[in-house]
């Protein structure tokens, strides 16, 4: 497992710190149905989906820190 800390977008976490298991993901993409609250992210695997308040420039690259 390799876990990376995003900002939850949904309620009612909103705004709290989320551990998503990036090893499962499998796709990411830019939220457009949440364009008119600012841009949104969503990381998506076969058995979750995750909605960051992160924009998908600062997804990936959180995705590609080492730490």
């Amino acid at each position: 497992m390799k876990f990376k800390i995003f900002t939850n977008a949904n309620a009612p976490y909103e705004g709290k710190k989320i551990a998503i298991d990036i090893s499962e993901v499998k796709s990411i993409f830019e939220d457009v149905t949440k364009a008119d609250e600012g841009k949104h992210t969503t990381l998506w695997s076969p058995d979750n989906v995750w909605t960051v308040q992160e924009d998908f420039d600062t997804v990936m690259k959180i995705l590609g820190e080492d730490k």
